[in-house]
């Protein structure tokens, strides 16, 4: 363990160096895809909106998906805030919830319904909450198949941990996840503010 400054700088310094080019790479991927440098969003949901894309940049893949899903779900919860008023409530097939009794499907429901966004585009979100960020937050065991043995094309936590640490050895990385993910969030995060930016607190966004 360093035991001075001098020594942490020096670990700091080289673990920069090794970083380098992957960062500056996401970097390039970042400002390749965004369009929209500023837009009105209320404040929390921004700050979820930065970090994920901090976390992109400095490759914390599973603190990218997490975030890229807490903001999209903190816009249109915020939305629903202003829109239903406190207290308000949302009604899906004759169910009624509260506005913070909702999920993130409840939300994207609703958002589609409303029209807000398109059904591809609820079909993305549904993607992200399903596909990307589910697996990483509600780690399951191995689901066995009728023959007896373990269905590993589910995912599972070995499926998860072989994400991060050896996806040479499987079609999944979650690097490529937390790619889709942060593509989705700088393309239609901006999108969606837009579209309701008159019920939403006006707040620019800033860069990294």
């Amino acid at each position: 363990m360093p035991n001075n400054e001098s020594e942490l700088r020096k670990l700091i310094h080289k673990a920069d160096q090794r970083s380098y080019c992957g960062r500056l790479e996401r970097l390039k991927f970042l400002f390749g895809i965004e369009k929209q440098s500023g837009f009105p969003a209320p404040p929390l949901a921004v700050e979820y909106y930065e970090e994920a894309r901090l976390c992109w940049y400095v490759g914390a893949f599973v603190a990218t998906i997490l975030m890229t899903q807490l903001a999209f779900e903190e816009l249109m919860r915020s939305h629903y805030r202003v829109v239903k008023g406190v207290g308000g409530k949302l009604i899906f097939n004759k169910k009624i919830k509260k506005v913070d009794d909702t999920t993130f499907f409840d939300l994207i429901e609703a958002a589609k319904n409303d029209k807000w966004i398109s059904k591809a585009e609820a079909n993305e979100l549904h993607n992200l909450r399903k596909n990307i960020r589910n697996p990483y937050v509600h780690v399951k065991n191995f689901k066995i198949s009728k023959n007896g043995k373990p269905n590993l094309k589910k995912p599972n936590f070995f499926i998860q941990y072989l994400k991060i640490k050896a996806p040479e050895l499987i079609r999944y990385d979650v690097e490529d996840e937390a790619k889709d993910a942060i593509k989705i969030l700088v393309i239609l995060f901006p999108l969606m503010s837009l579209r309701y930016g008159g019920s939403l607190i006006l707040i620019a966004t800033k860069g990294i």
